[in-house]
């Protein structure tokens, strides 16, 4: 009986062995799991940010009202008076975003967003082109003057020159000629939106010949303007020893309208130029407008 207690005991004590050892296992396999899986709280992961503006293409003014979404998770922001827009918290990688408001045609983005630092975004919307009705013209009619169709032919055959269409023209009636043209055409800067000069040749004529204006700071290397094939306006070279003041260019604000043009056409230099419409623009650049059928 005695050798019979003494098994009993020794087969408790392994038992109670076996279950603390279990008890232990379970304790180090929830601590590992643990371990792998934290809680995106505990890092402070709040997601992306994304920020940024809503402006006009023609112009750069700010859009209020824009709606910016998020897809497909249907996120989205609305721009403030200053064409703002901000979201928080949205999910990081990549994100199909559009923008949409009335009267704008819609633009679509892919951003790689990240959660480590500000993703900011400005978008551009252009006004929505309205479907017109098709146009048929009888032989022997034709729509555009002589000037025009050759106006279009040089501006479909992309060789040289930046061009300004009537469609274009039209969009933008409520701005100057100017600002259009500097907006545009790279090289070409508005003095107070009245007038255009070079900024790539900032000074007229060569480096000793510079005149009295250009001396003092002023750029005065003026855009040379032909009107319907006719010369308008182009400044006087300057003189040997820099006392010749530069004839003042013609006020484009009052000298054009833009809602009278129907097309524009620059070129930096004569070698840009087409034939038949060298100049000697003195490396200022040549501008050619053509007004609107009555």
């Amino acid at each position: 009986m005695q050798h019979r207690s003494g098994w009993v005991c020794r087969l408790n004590v392994l038992r109670g062995s076996i279950i603390l050892l279990a008890a232990v296992s379970l304790d180090a396999s929830v601590a590992v799991v643990g371990a792998q899986t934290p809680s995106p709280a505990a890092h402070g992961d709040s997601g992306a940010v994304l920020r940024g503006r809503v402006i006009r293409q023609s112009d750069g003014s700010p859009v209020a009202g824009a709606d910016i979404i998020l897809v497909p998770s249907d996120r989205h922001a609305v721009t403030d008076s200053s064409g703002a827009y901000r979201l928080e918290g949205v999910r990081a990688g990549l994100a199909l975003i559009q923008v949409r408001h009335v009267g704008f045609d819609v633009a679509r983005d892919t951003v790689n967003l990240s959660a480590e630092h500000d993703n900011v975004r400005t978008y551009a919307l252009a006004p929505r082109s309205a479907a017109l009705d098709t146009v048929r013209t009888v032989a022997g009619q034709p729509y555009l003057s002589q000037r025009l169709r050759a106006f279009e032919e040089r501006r479909a055959s992309g060789q040289g020159g930046y061009f300004l269409s009537d469609s274009l023209l039209r969009r933008n009636e409520g701005t100057t000629l100017a600002n259009l043209v500097a907006g545009r055409v790279p090289g070409v800067m508005a003095l107070a939106g009245k007038s255009l000069v070079s900024s790539r040749k900032k000074c007229q004529g060569f480096t000793f010949l510079h005149s009295d204006t250009c001396s003092k700071g002023a750029p005065d290397c003026f855009v040379t303007i032909y009107l319907d094939g006719s010369l308008y306006y182009t400044p006087p070279a300057a003189e040997p020893g820099g006392s010749t003041q530069v004839v003042p260019p013609p006020d484009l604000t009052k000298a054009f309208s833009i809602n009278t043009l129907a097309g524009a056409e620059f070129y930096a230099d004569g070698a840009s130029a087409p034939p038949g419409m060298h100049s000697n623009d003195q490396g200022c650049g040549t501008l050619w407008l053509w007004t609107r059928e009555r």
